[in-house]
């Protein structure tokens, strides 16, 4: 049993897992949400895990503490404050970090990937202005709540982030795409002759000489600390104690400490998954291009098993299944019914567009970016900083965006396919009932699907880390030669 709970602590998680906790760290905001809304409003909504807003309130808190007020950057839009959440997701990328002793300082960026990285963290961030939201408020909210925006935004950016990966392979840069970096599989693939593993391995690098190093853990801490300091001393902050009680900030922490954690034990992550769905049958096809191209052998063997999507899915049931019971069985109206926001407009278009590249440019979307944050990636660091400035074009000019928004909006009655498909509720209920089954098949479906492809049984596809499965695939292969 030690060696088990040692393995759990020290290693890295099947996708799987890691999707199971992120769907129950979902569960657990949902719930202490619902709890408060019910206290201060009297009514409640089924509203999962959401982070775009609150990172806006915390660039206004970080603009009013340097600029001593004196500027109105993001005002116009947001009041400064904190969403624990956020915190609990950077917590959580610190915490696999220090349980795995390891945290991802190591690995070494060229000038391009951190340029990239930069532009993808500006055109990210303007993209959830106009699409309403990011990838986690979408794929691993909105489809669960059955929104039709939803449906859109992850069609048009699952399109676009497999254009970008192709762009960014052509620029040579393929190296780099991966769910995560550990120095245990880099050193092990290289011992056995594949040096195409570790692009980004140098042992001779020294991070901490790095000036942009220090420029994005200045930013980030700054940012944090003023957040968190003030989220405990500052009665003017809404989501603070001193405001909001203990129990809602502690309880919201946790949920994003266990989505953290979720993420940094497996690199899950939105774009990953979208991408190993669409280019699953290629690599099975004709994996000697994507060779060619550079992508590592683990990302060829993330993408075509679908490893990565299987745990979004998993995420994607839970939390469906939560809002389901909590939709039919206590009332509880679902949520993602703001106006404008949440009517499908050609906003969702767009921004998605501008979420699928920022999101690969990024090697990973707004949620873990924040897990790679703890886990001090490079790239990461440099490109939190152009999610400041992405806001900005919105948060200058917010009547303008929202009049465009407003005026090219396509469906106006309905927010979710229930809704569209009738008004009567019993046949809403029933729609939602169907819904949920066919996302289970979904499931059913990707974790066999992913079994078969790979020559491994289900067992392994749900419980070994894909370094693991990688390794193990190596030594098969060489067996054969």
């Amino acid at each position: 049993m030690s060696k088990r709970i040692t393995k759990v602590v020290t290693k890295q998680w099947s996708f799987f897992w890691a999707g199971l906790l992120f769907g129950l760290a979902q569960i657990l905001f949902m719930l202490v949400d619902i709890q408060r809304d019910f206290q201060v409003y009297g009514r409640a909504v089924i509203d999962p895990l959401r982070v775009t807003a609150g990172l806006g309130q915390m660039f206004r808190g970080l603009e009013v503490f340097v600029f001593d007020g004196k500027t109105n950057l993001y005002g116009q839009v947001f009041q400064a404050d904190v969403w624990w959440p956020i915190i609990g997701m950077i917590l959580g990328g610190s915490l696999v970090g220090l349980m795995e002793s390891e945290f991802r300082s190591w690995v070494k960026y060229n000038k391009k990937m951190l340029l990239l990285s930069f532009v993808g963290g500006i055109v990210f961030s303007y993209g959830t202005r106009l699409a309403g939201g990011c990838t986690l408020y979408h794929l691993l909210g909105g489809i669960p709540l059955m929104q039709i925006d939803s449906w859109v935004v992850v069609a048009v950016m699952s399109l676009s982030g497999m254009l970008t990966f192709f762009l960014l392979a052509k620029l040579g840069l393929a190296g780099y795409f991966k769910h995560q970096e550990t120095r245990f599989y880099i050193e092990k693939a290289q011992l056995e002759g594949s040096a195409g593993e570790g692009l980004g391995y140098d042992s001779h690098y020294k991070p901490w000489r790095d000036p942009w190093r220090w420029l994005g853990v200045l930013f980030l801490a700054l940012m944090v600390g003023v957040a968190v300091w003030n989220g405990l001393f500052n009665p003017a902050y809404k989501m603070g104690f001193s405001r909001a009680g203990w129990s809602y900030p502690t309880f919201t922490l946790l949920a994003g400490l266990l989505a953290g954690v979720a993420m940094a034990k497996s690199g899950f992550g939105t774009e990953c998954a979208t991408v190993s769905l669409e280019l699953s049958p290629a690599l099975r096809s004709n994996d000697g291009r994507f060779r060619h191209l550079g992508l590592p052998r683990i990302t060829q063997t993330l993408f075509k098993g679908m490893f990565p999507f299987v745990g979004v899915i998993t995420a994607i049931v839970i939390t469906n299944l939560f809002m389901v019971v909590a939709w039919i069985g206590f009332g509880i109206p679902l949520g993602h019914h703001i106006l404008i926001k949440d009517q499908l407009n050609l906003g969702h278009v767009v921004g998605a567009a501008m979420l699928g590249f920022g999101a690969v440019a990024l090697i990973g979307c707004e949620i873990r970016s924040y897990m790679r944050l703890g886990l001090f990636y490079g790239n990461t660091l440099v490109g939190f900083i152009g999610f400041a400035i992405g806001y900005l074009p919105y948060t200058l000019y917010p009547q303008a965006h929202e009049a465009w928004l407003k005026s090219t909006i396509i469906i106006h009655q309905a927010y979710n396919w229930p809704e569209l498909i009738s008004g009567n509720p019993t046949i809403q209920y029933g729609v939602g009932v169907i819904y949920s089954v066919l996302l289970l098949a979904i499931l059913f479906w990707a974790v066999r699907t992913s079994a078969r492809v790979m020559g491994i049984p289900l067992r392994t596809v749900l419980g070994r880390n894909i370094e693991s499965i990688q390794l193990s695939l190596d030594k098969r292969e060489a067996f054969k030669h």
